[in-house]
């Protein structure tokens, strides 16, 4: 078996169910956690799909494949290659190199699977040639035909506008993010992820942005530190955490302190905590880490990746400028 792929390919998708509430009594069970076909109704969004009580958000990017297309892609800050489906790959009149492998590393584990060789990618003002795909099994989408990793996106400014169904990906040009955003700033780790330094109640944190994944994930060293050993047997919620291999991972899931971020402040997050792959393959296995989901990104009305600038810069719905800017 040639397994092609030189560098390694991460994908940040990641769902999460909990478990039955009689296997955790006295604890209130996370809502289901819907498909992404499930999610558009057919008068409703199809690419910007905000988080709901009911709904965990998705982002939905409409990219174009050896000048076919559209197809629907989801936007993953968590990976760090694109994929697509089987279905795509055959729409798109591909063919799979059978002596051509990748592993790839999920949330929660890795696999071998077959490439694609692309002619041509495009994402929005952005275009990509000679790409190597790996092909995923057709239930990691839920209904969307591929992932959108940010080896597309390393001089883009990606804008989603939820209030309007909007997915705009243009190149960036490198200006300041206008007054009404709330900038936070970030660092470049592996291979294109968004790092932010930040703190979860008083334990500092690494805070990566990661719009794969439905649920907000921390890892274990993390859990230890935020959450006294008493309190870990009797307050959490038993949930079993879904990535785009074919491996589950057990976790439990808390309530978190308060989360700060530069300037901004968030409360009420819930976090899954879990000896999860993707922490060790990051790089992010001895100290705090934390994944920032749709459960907390979907929430805003819209907000921007800027790769070149290397920020995040979201609006709430009450204009707050930060108190800082780079």
């Amino acid at each position: 078996m040639n397994c092609a792929a030189a560098s390694l390919l991460v994908l940040g998708i990641a769902a999460s169910a909990a478990a039955p509430a009689a296997q955790n009594p006295g604890a209130m069970p996370a809502p289901p956690v819907p498909s992404v076909a499930e999610q558009p109704e057919p008068d409703g969004p199809r690419f910007a799909i905000a988080t709901t009580r009911d709904r965990a958000g998705r982002i939905l990017a409409p990219v174009e494949i050896n000048g076919r297309g559209p197809f629907r892609f989801i936007l993953d800050t968590g990976a760090n290659r694109s994929a697509m489906s089987a279905a795509t790959a055959e729409a798109a009149g591909l063919v799979l190199e059978e002596s051509a492998m990748a592993s790839v590393h999920g949330i929660t584990g890795s696999a071998v699977l077959p490439l694609v060789e692309v002619q041509s990618f495009r994402a929005g003002d952005l275009a990509l040639e000679q790409q190597r795909m790996p092909v995923l099994p057709a239930a990691v989408f839920g209904g969307a035909d591929g992932i959108l990793g940010v080896d597309s996106l390393q001089h883009a400014r990606v804008e989603v506008d939820f209030e309007r169904d909007l997915v705009t990906i243009r190149r960036s040009t490198g200006r300041r993010a206008s007054p009404e955003y709330f900038v936070l700033p970030a660092r470049v780790h592996h291979g294109g992820l968004l790092l932010m330094n930040g703190r979860i109640g008083g334990v500092k944190v690494k805070a990566i942005l990661d719009t794969g994944a439905e649920r907000s994930l921390g890892n274990e060293v993390l859990r230890k530190k935020l959450i006294p050993a008493e309190r870990r047997r009797d307050d959490g919620t038993t949930t079993t955490v879904i990535g785009a291999t074919p491996q589950l991972v057990e976790g439990t899931s808390y309530e978190a302190p308060m989360i700060t971020i530069g300037g901004a402040r968030l409360t009420k997050l819930t976090v899954t905590f879990g000896d999860l792959h993707v922490f060790k393959v990051w790089e992010l296995l001895d100290e705090p880490a934390l994944l920032l989901g749709m459960d907390l990104l979907g929430t805003v009305p819209n907000f921007a990746v800027d790769y070149p600038r290397h920020e995040f810069q979201f609006k709430t719905r009450v204009s707050t400028r930060p108190s800082s800017r780079r």
